[in-house]
């Protein structure tokens, strides 16, 4: 090439290297306590280190762009990042909702994703399917005039009325069961005019699947349709009617793929790992070959296996209002009925007092009525159980959400059942409102036969089961003995082995 040559190569290189624009995403945290904000680009969460002065600089990669979400504490927030610009984001306070301001050449799209106009659309229930579908084509045109009055480029103004129609069809599935709400007709079923509007809106178009309201859009009308006419709300019988709707209606390999992980997963987060998971993962290992979609399918199961029946529960440590430290060993021996709330909870105030009752019935039985709250501000709980002084055990979650990670606790109240033993009977029991909760807690009460070999109560079913193991048991020598058989027999017939304080001294 020559020296000459080799010059201009090494200029051209220089120019391309400047020329090339770097993606870059800063934060400005102003009156902050300490909130650390994440950046989710593409599914996947990047970390952000903000310094004491609350401000963090991310160089996003060429893959990193698109749609995001911003998590600022309990804020979900929508952005949208662009390969070659910059995007400055101000957050003032703890609350970012309300509380953003957006400067560079990343500012216009994102101050428009996050403006008043764009908030969540408000539906009245209450009109007749007709009227309903003409609302929400209304409310959408509506949203369509105002992203055409931005005059952003044509790329972004198409993915984003994608985005716009499909974050409605929640409503859609919404739309029987809010209706019997709102109307009192329980006995609302669609009519076959709402359905035939509902299946001309199912779009498969694989591309669409990097849009969140795309996949859920399509989930939503997918579960609607397949579903609709079932009455109670049998989870199983939900998740293979949607299976089966999503394989014989269907074509796009994709779709198919994801809305079978879409189903088998929220199945799995709702119901736990159950008699009927060999059902569902058949299913979902024939249909499901993507290594992502396996990999997160596997670590929830995995999650989910720690909390069957039988299985240790949490060890937990909380104070009670004292500031007296509490752990769940301070109630062996005992039943554990755990009540997870919270003092601003309209559905947990109501539980409250199906809870109340429920403990005075059992207050002289082998079983104790915990209640944890998972109260941000430790004071409002104070304030709220002093005022209120009840008969059960009042514990302080306080920021430690461990808890509520490993008992996989999306909403609440939460109910769990523990054996006297330390380990899980219900890891998500009915609530007390439901009659089935006193039968339930009875028979485990009523039913349990005590016997104490080597230091040990063992807790049984009937009274056939107690005399059979214990003159078994009864010729056996040493504590390990019993260890190693007392998990399997709590599986095998609901016998619960626990240490004996009494017989240790």
């Amino acid at each position: 090439m020559g020296k000459f040559g080799g010059i201009i190569l090494i200029l051209i290189l220089l120019m391309w290297c400047c020329n090339t624009r770097k993606t870059v995403v800063e934060f400005n945290l102003i009156g902050s306590s300490g909130i650390q904000p994440e950046l989710v680009v593409n599914g996947e969460e990047r970390e952000i280190e903000v310094d004491d002065s609350g401000y963090a600089k991310l160089m996003l990669t060429e893959g990193e762009h698109g749609y995001a979400t911003l998590k600022y504490g309990k804020d979900r927030l929508p952005l949208f990042i662009e390969d070659g610009t910059t995007l400055r984001i101000y957050i003032y306070g703890d609350h970012a909702k309300g509380n953003i301001r957006f400067e560079g050449d990343g500012s216009p799209k994102n101050s428009y994703l996050n403006s008043q106009v764009m908030k969540n659309l408000s539906f009245d229930y209450e009109l007749n399917a007709p009227e309903f579908l003409d609302q929400l084509k209304d409310l959408i045109q509506e949203q369509f005039h105002y992203l055409d009055t931005m005059g952003f480029d044509v790329a972004f103004t198409e993915m984003e009325r994608n985005r716009i129609k499909f974050s409605t069809y929640k409503a859609l599935e919404n739309y029987p069961l809010y209706h019997a709400w709102s109307t009192g007709n329980t006995d609302y079923q669609p009519d076959t005019a709402y359905l035939s509007c509902i299946k001309k809106l199912i779009k498969e178009d694989e591309k669409m699947l990097v849009l969140k309201e795309y996949q859920e859009g399509m989930a939503s009308l997918v579960s609607l349709i397949s579903t609709y006419h079932m009455k109670e709300l049998d989870a199983y019988k939900q998740v293979m009617a949607q299976f089966d709707y999503v394989i014989h209606h269907l074509t796009n390999e994709t779709l198919v793929e994801f809305l079978i992980d879409h189903y088998a997963y929220a199945y799995l987060l709702g119901v736990g790992i159950d008699e009927h998971i060999d059902d569902v993962l058949r299913v979902y290992d024939f249909y499901v070959k993507d290594p992502a979609l396996r990999k997160r399918f596997q670590e929830i199961y995995d999650r989910c296996a720690k909390i069957v029946p039988g299985s240790p529960a949490f060890d937990f440590m909380f104070t009670d209002i004292a500031g007296q430290a509490v752990e769940l060993e301070d109630f062996r021996g005992k039943y554990l009925f755990i009540n997870v709330w919270t003092t601003w909870g309209v559905p947990c105030r109501y539980e409250n007092l199906a809870w109340e009752k429920l403990e005075k019935e059992f207050e002289d039985e082998n079983i104790v009525f915990v209640a944890v709250s998972c109260d941000n501000d430790r004071a409002v709980w104070e304030k709220r159980v002093r005022e209120n002084p009840k008969g059960e055990v009042q514990l302080y979650m306080g920021s430690d959400r461990s808890f509520m990670d490993f008992y996989m606790i999306r909403g609440i109240p939460r109910f769990i059942l523990i054996a006297p033993d330390g380990r899980i009977i219900n890891s998500d029991m009915s609530r007390p409102s439901d009659p089935e909760t006193a039968k339930t807690l009875r028979a485990y009460l009523k039913n349990s036969f005590l016997f104490k070999p080597l230091g040990y109560v063992l807790i049984f079913q009937n009274v056939d089961d107690c005399l059979a193991v214990s003159r078994v048991i009864g010729v056996l020598a040493g504590k390990q003995v019993v260890e190693q058989i007392a998990h399997f027999l709590f599986v095998q017939w609901g016998i619960v082995i626990q240490r004996c304080r009494l017989c240790e001294r």
